[in-house]
């Protein structure tokens, strides 16, 4: 393999050397100004792209150290947002809560959903109060929204809980008008159609209309009367042909079960009244406490509070 050519000669690297040392003797023996022009000539002809390039490097160097720190305050602004949205989102969830508890005012029982599902299920959870709080068997599960399951079993200090997709999960139900009555339970279905519940069992004679909202009718002793379940999708085909069966879309989500309360036997036996009216009781109690809050705030405020007149 023949060698490679030399990029230069060597000799031409030597002469180049020698007449810029030439050219750096005579400029230290010149008088100052002559060395003045020189330098001045030299700095506008062969320094000047040499100092252009070097200061258009540093303006890169800056705007490259600039864009990270630019990136990174932007993540840090959006994963902030992201926290922010996330404790908005749990504040609301927990006034609607003391809402609900605060219509409800007594027979209930407040419980958190605990981390992970039950044992061989994926519909079962575990919370966090039990024998200990008064719940018991058969109790029901409900949010601000409406109603979430039902007590399965009952330990001293947790309890399991089953959720309206679960397979074993009914309940009596009506329409909110009580023009029809059926027993609603979970879709059979798969994929996302088993996030949805069915309405089975309602009369001919009574159609109902898409948007129509299905709660509790209080038949059957263990579910009181109007909590909110579902509302109407659309009518399913049934090979039965004497009843009508409806698919409903469930009031309460999988995604906002984190805190619940447990209606206890003797508020069941009482029943719920009107704490949910398309939701609007739930607001209401919340503005309610919160006024209570307040005024409790602006009392133990005073420094006459407490003393007698």
């Amino acid at each position: 393999m023949p060698p490679r050519p030399s990029r230069t000669d060597a000799r031409v690297d030597l002469v180049l050397a020698a007449v810029c040392a030439g050219v750096s003797l005579a400029c230290m023996v010149l008088p100052s100004a002559m060395r003045d022009n020189a330098a001045s000539a030299l700095r506008t002809t062969v320094v000047a792209p040499l100092a252009s390039l070097q200061a258009r490097s540093e303006q890169a160097r800056r705007v490259f150290l600039t864009r990270d720190a630019l990136v990174r305050v932007a993540d840090s602004v959006t994963l902030r947002s992201q926290r922010l949205t996330g404790v908005e989102s749990e504040n609301e969830r927990l006034r609607r809560l003391l809402g609900l508890g605060a219509a409800l005012k007594w027979g209930f029982v407040p419980a958190e959903v605990l981390q992970g599902r039950g044992l061989g299920d994926d519909f079962t959870v575990t919370l966090s109060a039990g024998r200990d709080a008064g719940v018991e068997m058969l109790s029901p599960v409900v949010a601000p929204e409406g109603l979430v399951g039902m007590v399965e079993r009952v330990d001293k200090s947790f309890s399991l809980a089953i959720l309206w997709p679960h397979p074993e999960f009914r309940v009596s139900a009506m329409a909110a008008d009580e023009s029809a009555y059926g027993i609603v339970s979970s879709h059979t279905s798969t994929g996302a159609g088993r996030y949805l519940l069915e309405l089975r069992s309602v009369p001919l004679r009574t159609p109902l209309k898409a948007g129509a909202v299905i709660v509790s009718s209080g038949l059957g002793g263990v579910f009181p009367r109007g909590i909110p379940v579902g509302t109407v999708v659309s009518e399913m085909r049934t090979p039965e042909g004497i009843t009508r069966s409806y698919l409903l879309r469930p009031m309460v989500k999988l995604s906002d079960i984190a805190s619940v309360m447990v209606l206890r036997s003797e508020r069941v036996k009482e029943g719920v009244g009107a704490v949910w009216q398309l939701g609007v009781p739930a607001d209401s109690a919340t503005k309610g406490v919160i006024a209570a809050a307040d005024s409790l705030a602006k009392a133990a405020a005073r420094p006459d509070t407490g003393r007698r007149p």
